[in-house]
């Protein structure tokens, strides 16, 4: 009897060590991001995950396949360009937001969501994204009533998102189940209740919903990419 309950013992143990494991592994692994975006200010600053650690943020594939689920919800065809963000040519992502796998790979917002603008290069080319211009802010709330209106839609479940994530790649086992029962039910009910938090740290959320507000910032690295901003700025205005 003794023997068999240290075995049970064992196996408990072993299978609460593995539990662990899994969950850090699905969701509080960090991963830097390529030094090809955070070695240089410009690309750390429209594609860094900065300022992101309180900010519950969209996991990856369920941001690429919204704008194709629920094109109504958008203003006009060309995905989240159609919202005014700026996106440079050949990159994967509009300026703004940050794709890093903590866990999950997740996308969060940064403040080129707000500050980067796009002008025109021509025609028929592709237009220049400037870092930033004094007085300008692009309006973000498109953007989340487009997250709300999605999650409110009853086609935010796992089955739908599944059809539309499936053609860009295949979800792991263990992966789609932590999509199916965790991340799309809580995500879901996070963009309802305050889309802002999904994407922002608090202290960029209080900003981007009052971009008047000098917000103090906690973390070095956004304070450096506020003021490296702030001198980018100063040189558009000479």
């Amino acid at each position: 009897m003794k023997m068999r309950m240290m075995k049970i013992l064992v196996a408990v143990v072993l299978l609460a060590t593995l539990s662990g494991v899994l969950a850090w592994c699905e969701f509080y692994r960090v991963v830097d991001q390529p030094a090809s975006i955070t070695s240089n200010q410009r690309d750390n600053y429209f594609y860094g995950s900065v300022s992101s650690s309180r900010a519950s943020g969209l996991p990856y594939w369920i941001w690429l396949a919204m704008p194709r689920l629920f094109p109504e919800y958008m203003p006009g065809p060309g995905g989240y360009a159609a919202l005014g963000m700026s996106w440079e040519e050949g990159k994967e992502m509009p300026a703004g937001f940050a794709k890093q796998r903590i866990g999950y790979v997740r996308v969060t917002g940064n403040c080129a969501l707000c500050h980067a603008i796009s002008r025109s290069s021509g025609q028929d080319r592709a237009p220049t994204i400037l870092t930033a211009s004094k007085g300008h802010t692009t309006d973000i709330r498109p953007l989340l009533a487009f997250y709300t209106n999605c999650a409110k839609d009853p086609r935010f479940n796992a089955d739908e998102l599944f059809s539309e994530i499936n053609t860009d790649t295949n979800l792991s086992l263990l992966d789609s189940l932590v999509y199916r029962y965790v991340l799309i039910p809580r995500i879901r009910k996070e963009l309802i209740d305050d889309p802002a938090s999904v994407l922002f740290d608090p202290a960029l959320r209080d900003h981007a919903r009052d971009p008047r507000a000098d917000a103090p910032l906690s973390d070095p690295q956004a304070t450096a990419l506020k003021a490296w901003m702030q001198e980018q700025m100063k040189s558009t205005t000479q």
